[in-house]
């Protein structure tokens, strides 16, 4: 489980944003799939806000499932910015509690957005599979993914 209320304000050494062309995109690392999962969703997040802003003080679960690990990523992030999007929420707080490479159950805490606390940076339209790396190198799990803005 990954709660970022203990990191300061520099990114975490398992986490890098990416430039890209017209959209952003981020790069984590992880010891299992469902870590990488979690640091997924914090990056997505920490695009979005500043995710020490955000206090995980509501649970929202997800129950996913795709034809692939690669198409599971891409799903967990999707539903988690549609959340974002319509219900007007942020989260800061990520466990993937059963994970298979098709399927995925996990919770997500957050709170709908204060604006007197949580500043919006951009919004993401879609996690796309173009430039998608997902893969075990030098015995830990990477992903690359970027965001279209």
């Amino acid at each position: 489980m990954y709660n970022d209320l203990t990191m300061e304000q520099s990114r975490p050494s398992w986490f890098r944003e990416l430039d890209h062309t017209a959209d952003t995109g981020i790069e984590v690392w992880a010891q299992s799939l469902p870590e990488l999962f979690e640091r997924a969703a914090w990056g997505l997040f920490a695009i979005l806000t500043d995710p020490e802003t955000v206090t995980p003080q509501q649970e929202v679960s997800f129950n996913l499932e795709a034809s692939d690990v690669q198409a599971l990523l891409v799903r967990w992030l999707s539903e988690l910015n549609y959340y974002h999007i319509t219900r007007r929420w942020v989260f800061s707080r990520f466990e993937v509690q059963r994970f298979d490479e098709q399927r995925l159950h996990a919770q997500a805490w957050g709170e709908p957005i204060d604006p007197a606390r949580h500043t919006i940076y951009t919004e993401v339209k879609a996690i796309t599979y173009h430039g998608l790396t997902l893969r075990r190198q030098d015995g830990q799990w990477y992903a690359r993914i970027i965001f279209d803005l």
